[in-house]
């Protein structure tokens, strides 16, 4: 939507143009309140909804560092080592994270939802105030021009001249408030573009920081998850080696086995 210039000229003259053009931007400066009011709310359901996500990451970051590996036989490899410290690096990864995330949502009160609101209750409430003194200086002006309209054509000159001056004095006020009101129309869809828009790109920069800081941490993290998944590797590959060579013992052992028994029931038989 594309809001019509609102001059100054036509402040004085008052027409019904004018008036037009000034509905059009009531209804816009109503919008955006409206629309801002929505999104304080959204804002404030997602800010809830991440520090649940917080809570519950770390919540499982802790009983990651709590877990225990226990290994068979009396000392653990330099494998098992790495292995059974992954579960503590895994949290101790998560609560970094959450760290970041933790800065970011204490932050977000005062980066989006103040500005928000201090924006909505400031400069667009002092518009609608300034539509209130705007209609009061109307009504008081469209007054005193039917009080000046019903006076009678034998009234005295004295009582003809009060009459203009009171005219006069309503006409000034009520194209200074006019006036005012139209500043404080334009001066908040001005600032919209800059004040408004900065709000959220700063809230924005706040989310895409934590982000870069979960990638830097990822990072970092990446020589110990590359030596982790090599252990990893060779543990399955000792394991597949181990079961098989278990599996072919233990049915050896039950040939063998089998094979005594065997010896033994025909020895009592006979």
């Amino acid at each position: 939507m594309v809001l019509q210039t609102l001059e100054f000229s036509e402040c004085i003259i008052d027409s019904p143009y004018f008036r037009q053009k000034l509905h059009g931007h009531e209804k816009e400066l109503e919008k955006t309140s409206k629309w801002i009011k929505g999104l304080i709310g959204e804002c404030k359901d997602i800010l809830s909804a991440a520090k649940s996500l917080s809570k519950a990451q770390r919540t499982f970051s802790n009983t990651l560092m709590k877990f225990k590996f226990e290994c068979i036989g009396s000392e653990r490899t330099d494998d098992e080592k790495v292995i059974a410290d992954s579960m503590e690096q895994f949290g101790k990864l998560i609560s970094t994270i959450e760290d970041a995330r933790d800065i970011m949502l204490n932050q977000a009160d005062e980066q989006i939802i103040r500005p928000l609101e201090t924006f909505r209750k400031e400069q667009i409430g002092q518009a609608k105030n300034g539509k209130k003194v705007f209609d009061k200086h109307t009504a008081k002006f469209c007054q005193s021009l039917e009080k000046y309209l019903n006076l009678k054509t034998k009234a005295g000159d004295a009582i003809l001249q009060e009459a203009d001056a009171a005219v006069e004095m309503e006409r000034i006020q009520f194209c200074r408030a006019s006036m005012e009101y139209v500043v404080l129309l334009q001066e908040v869809q001005e600032r919209k573009k800059f004040e408004f828009v900065e709000t959220l790109l700063t809230f924005l920069y706040s989310w895409l920081t934590f982000f870069h800081v979960g990638h830097d941490v990822y990072k970092d993290f990446k020589p110990y998850t590359t030596e982790l998944q090599q252990c990893l590797q060779k543990c399955r590959g000792n394991f597949d080696s181990t079961k098989h060579e278990t599996e072919t013992l233990m049915k050896k052992m039950l040939e063998v086995r089998g094979t005594v028994i065997g010896h033994a029931s025909t020895a009592c038989f006979c």
